[in-house]
């Protein structure tokens, strides 16, 4: 009996045209015998189907050696029927992109019985000594343990190759890394910043934001004025705002004029803040003014004007302007009410490369710099984790090691109070 799975094509007028996998079961009576389902739309949901079905076939509780199964087979087949149920839609995604782009070119084409523990952990040294980021590497080695702790749960495997598997060092690397450095931003470059976007500008309040709260940029423009406690001082954290791009139809791809459309639908929508760190923050005196202020001017432009941009949020999270579900009522917005969405950083960003000659400013610099100017200022580091919304505090040690001059200062003053003693 082999265990090739076999894809075929039918059509009919009913259906069109759709696929059925076939693959050979035990003969009865010495005549050979199939099993066989049709009905999907494409080649490759029928072949995923084909191996489900192989599998429960084969496997009645005892270990199926996966011998004809590609690795990249199988990571379709986990991410369909594992990973999609029970991972956020964001954290998919970048499984998706890790997949595709990092371990099918290296890995996928090997049978999954003849990838061992030194060939996993060659191509997690390759990814290293390409210049690959250490969480990069973090996130493959994630999916490679999670992809082959289920394949030994389902019985295609007897254990795991990707048990002990390392990350390489990186301290003294002589690659450069392919994720450059965040950068703390000195007082005198942040007002040049504000003196660029000041008050009134689209950027003005998420560059604010990311200043004096070190909130995360899809955290900070998915805040609403449910999140913020003007009388309190107080922000919640419960959320950030992703984009969901649609599949592009042959009306989009379509070239016009010599120039292809690559504009393609999609919606906003609600998830959890990464790590889920919900937390709630304080806020300083100036944000509780600026914010006093913007709130006063959007609810008089709201009376005032009948066309103001509504937005709402739909039972899936998602946002529409259709009158589906809640609405909410977002802190960025323009005079007329329209969201002002993350895209807007990237413009931001350019114009404070070129312009302002800060070449290395993304927005994650304004949360280094929240967290190096707390730290410096005596904050305990406890605090700045919550603050943060760091999952653990070896993450608040590890990433933010930035030493200022008025941290060097204040060791100096450490050192000298302790030998008076």
């Amino acid at each position: 009996m082999t265990s090739d799975i076999l894809v075929r094509m039918r059509r009919s007028e009913k259906c069109g045209k759709t696929y059925e996998y076939r693959f050979e079961t035990a003969s009865v009576d010495g005549k050979r015998k199939w099993s066989s389902k049709g009905g999907f739309k494409t080649a490759k949901a029928a072949r995923l189907a084909g191996l489900a079905a192989l599998n429960e076939y084969n496997n009645c509780g005892r270990v199926v050696q996966a011998t004809e199964m590609s690795f990249a087979d199988f990571l379709d087949y986990w991410m369909e029927h594992d990973c999609k149920t029970v991972l956020k839609e964001s954290t998919f995604i970048n499984y998706q992109k890790k997949i595709k782009n990092h371990i099918k070119p290296e890995l996928g084409g090997y049978r999954m019985k003849s990838i061992d523990k030194d060939r996993l952990q060659e191509f997690l040294n390759a990814m290293h000594d390409n210049g690959y980021a250490r969480n990069t590497l973090m996130v493959d080695k994630g999916i490679l343990t999670k992809c082959f702790m289920y394949a030994v749960d389902r019985r295609y495997l007897p254990s795991s190759p990707a048990v002990g598997i390392k990350l390489p060092k990186y301290e003294n690397t002589s690659v450069p890394t392919r994720t450059a450095p965040h950068v703390y931003i000195a007082y005198a470059d942040m007002a040049r910043i504000f003196e660029r976007f000041p008050e009134g500008t689209s950027s003005f309040i998420p560059l604010m934001l990311g200043y004096h709260c070190g909130l995360r940029i899809a955290e900070a423009y998915a805040l609403t004025w449910n999140d913020i406690d003007l009388d309190n001082a107080a922000l919640t954290v419960s959320r950030q705002i992703q984009w969901r791009q649609y599949k592009r139809s042959a009306e989009i791809k379509k070239v016009v004029n010599g120039r292809r459309q690559t504009n393609a639908a999609g919606e906003w929508y609600f998830t959890k803040p990464k790590y889920d760190s919900c937390r709630c923050i304080d806020l300083d005196s100036t944000l509780v003014e600026l914010l006093v202020r913007e709130k006063e001017r959007q609810n008089k432009a709201r009376e005032e004007n009948e066309q103001y941009c509504r937005y709402y949020e739909d039972e899936k999270k998602a946002i529409n302007e259709n009158g589906k579900g809640i609405e909410v009522f977002f802190v960025c917005v323009r005079e007329d009410g329209s969201y002002i969405n993350s895209r807007t950083m990237q413009h931001t960003s350019k114009v404070i490369h070129t312009e302002l000659d800060m070449p290395e400013f993304d927005y994650h610099s304004l949360r280094h710099t929240h967290t190096t100017e707390l730290i410096e200022n005596g904050a305990p580091l406890k605090y700045v984790q919550k603050r943060l919304g760091h999952k653990n505090i070896n993450v608040t040690l590890n990433i933010y090691q930035h030493m200022t001059e008025g941290m060097k200062q204040q060791g100096r003053e450490v050192i000298e109070r302790m030998l008076r003693r």
